[in-house]
């Protein structure tokens, strides 16, 4: 198996090869999208600057019609000569403003527009209630269009961002203002949306360390610049966006990048700016591959080539495996048939491979050992091999009842229940076997129980009681049979056939039995009469089977019974227990059957 676990072994560094470079592909792609979207917020952060400044400057060419108005300028001209303007005054410059703003394009429209004259007090105004006494001249932007200079600016207010535009009035071509106009654009979501399309970045804005306005391209979720308000606190040590109004790329969580920048004007010094935000393209994982991916790119993959060295890998494994493993195993299986059936005395080791020639001669060399030591058939041994000497206290039992589960182990003092007479069929034949002619008739009671089976070769004998034990008396011997004489054939006592009365009479009266029958271990007369018939058919059956029945005597056999009878009846509380010969495995069995 050298050749498959080798190839096992490559498999395995190349899997593992593949997955480091399929994780150093990961970090090198994602340091890759770190560095592409450092460089892409740098190009978005310059272009919402530029865009700002457009976006002021085409909104201070939309105030030039304003300027020009002939009303307007005649009414700023007339305010500025009067110490307090009449409301006269203040109704023709609110009447020619909204006239002029009127023409101004919708995508230039302000949100707020203001007439002031040279004192800076505002005489009209557009979409914004204030006071007569109201003035802006104390804002740099309104002093500097006061002085004909043409200005852009942002201001804060009320927590909002203004983007605010200033033109010079003049009443003479080249001569002294007489006013300005001011207009105004607040910046909230669809200002920066707009600053979104143009430019094709998420910006936000923000002011007094809230975010106020943003907007986001498709494919980005505007809830990812909500975290800049928590990087906010961050920037008060930063040198660059203190010192040139622009931080560094700043990435925020893992892959959202940031740069944030000022607004010029009056802003820069209530910390309002913005900030311009990307996502760097990154993957978590080697898997993450296939979420990025589309389905160009996954055309590009050579998968027929991949595929190819894939079969081929796989072939391999298969052709090592099966000349290393399924081949040999063949070979052997073969082999060991043959051996099982006799066809070959010896497995030869060299017929066989790797770790089944060292299997083939481990077995040769337990065949001969076991062949050394007389390895042969065992034959049958009969009872009194099995048994042994057979004690005179019976202190084994050769027949055993298994327990059922829980049952508790009973009494192993053999008890001797009174005498009981119960109906009996007809006795067998002294002799006959139970498998050669018909079925005994059964008993009027049914068995309880399994039935038991012993055998006088190769059975198991559970031990009972030990004689003698403490607080137990030794179970009584029976008294020995009358002898008989030698070469004698056993009689057993059968049941006596009936007869006519006259020859009834005519009989001689039958001797008693004698004393000892009623003391010995059977109970009554047809108990021991039917063990006699018993013993005898067990002698011819083992005569049949070809076993020696020399050792085996009737006191013997005798005693094997009652044993048993008295561990059953202890065991099951059955009156009595019956006793048949049959044949196993060749040889002369028992069989107890406990009957109530």
């Amino acid at each position: 198996m050298l050749l498959s676990r080798f190839w096992y072994g490559v498999l395995a560094l190349a899997l593992g090869a593949a997955v480091f470079v399929l994780f150093v592909a990961a970090q090198l792609y994602n340091r890759s999208s770190h560095r592409a979207m450092s460089e892409a917020l740098s190009a978005d952060s310059s272009a919402v600057e530029w865009f700002l400044n457009d976006d002021a400057r085409k909104r201070s060419s939309a105030l030039i019609r304003v300027a020009l108005n002939p009303a307007l300028r005649t009414a700023l001209a007339k305010s500025s000569a009067e110490a307090k303007p009449g409301a006269e005054v203040r109704e023709k410059a609110r009447t020619a403003l909204r006239t002029a703003t009127a023409e101004v394009p919708p995508e230039l429209k302000f949100d707020h527009v203001w007439a002031v004259d040279a004192a800076g007090r505002v005489i009209a105004s557009v979409d914004f209630e204030h006071r007569e006494d109201w003035e802006l001249g104390g804002y740099p932007l309104v002093a500097d269009a006061l002085h004909g200079w043409i200005r852009d600016d942002a201001w804060v207010w009320k927590g909002r961002i203004l983007r605010v535009v200033a033109r010079p009035v003049e009443q003479d071509v080249n001569g002294e203002p007489v006013g300005a106009v001011i207009g105004a654009k607040i910046i909230d979501d669809t200002f920066a949306r707009a600053v979104t399309k143009r430019t094709g970045a998420a910006v936000g804005f923000y002011a007094e360390g809230a975010r106020v306005a943003s907007g986001a391209p498709e494919g980005f979720d505007k809830a990812n610049l909500d975290q800049i308000t928590q990087d906010l606190k961050l920037l008060d040590d930063n040198k660059d966006y203190i010192e040139k109004g622009r931080s560094e790329v700043r990435v925020i969580g893992q892959h959202l990048g940031v740069v944030y920048a000022r607004l010029p004007g009056e802003a820069w010094e209530l910390g309002a700016g913005y900030a311009v935000g990307r996502l760097a393209a990154s993957v978590e994982s080697p898997l993450n591959f296939l979420d990025k991916a589309n389905n160009d790119d996954k055309s590009e993959v050579p998968t027929v080539l991949i595929l190819a060295g894939v079969l081929a890998m796989a072939a391999i494994g298969l052709v090592l495996s099966f000349l290393e493993h399924t081949r040999p195993l063949h070979v052997f299986r073969g082999e060991a048939a043959r051996f099982a059936k006799g066809e070959v005395d010896v497995l030869a080791p060299s017929r066989f491979r790797g770790a089944f020639r060292k299997i083939a001669a481990d077995i040769n060399d337990g065949v001969e050992k076991v062949a050394a030591k007389g390895g042969a058939p065992r034959k049958a041994a009969d009872l009194e091999q099995v048994l042994g000497p057979i004690p005179t206290q019976p202190a084994m039992s050769a027949f055993s009842v298994p327990l059922g589960p829980g049952e508790p182990r009973p009494d192993s003092r053999p008890s001797y229940p009174k005498p009981m007479v119960s109906p009996r069929g007809p006795t067998r034949r002294p002799g006959s076997h139970p498998l050669s002619g018909p079925p005994p008739a059964r008993d009027s009671v049914e068995p309880v129980e399994a039935i038991e089976e012993v055998s006088d070769a190769g059975m198991a004998i559970s031990a009972l009681e030990p004689p003698g034990a403490p607080g137990r008396p030794p179970p009584r011997r029976p008294p020995p049979p009358p002898p008989r004489a030698p070469g004698a054939p056993a009689v057993p006592n059968p049941v006596p056939e009936p007869m006519s009365a006259p020859a009834a009479a005519a009989a001689p009266a039958a001797p008693a039995a004698p004393p000892a029958a009623q003391q010995d271990g059977a109970g009554d007369p047809d108990e021991l009469t039917e063990w006699n018939a018993v013993y005898e058919e067990f002698l011819s059956v083992k005569q049949q089977c070809g076993e020696p029945t020399n050792a085996l005597t009737f006191e013997k056999f005798k005693g094997t019974l009652q044993r048993n009878k008295d561990a059953l009846v202890a065991r099951h509380n059955c009156s009595r227990v019956r006793f048949t010969v049959y044949v196993k495995d060749g040889k002369a069995a028992l069989k107890a059957s406990p009957v109530k």
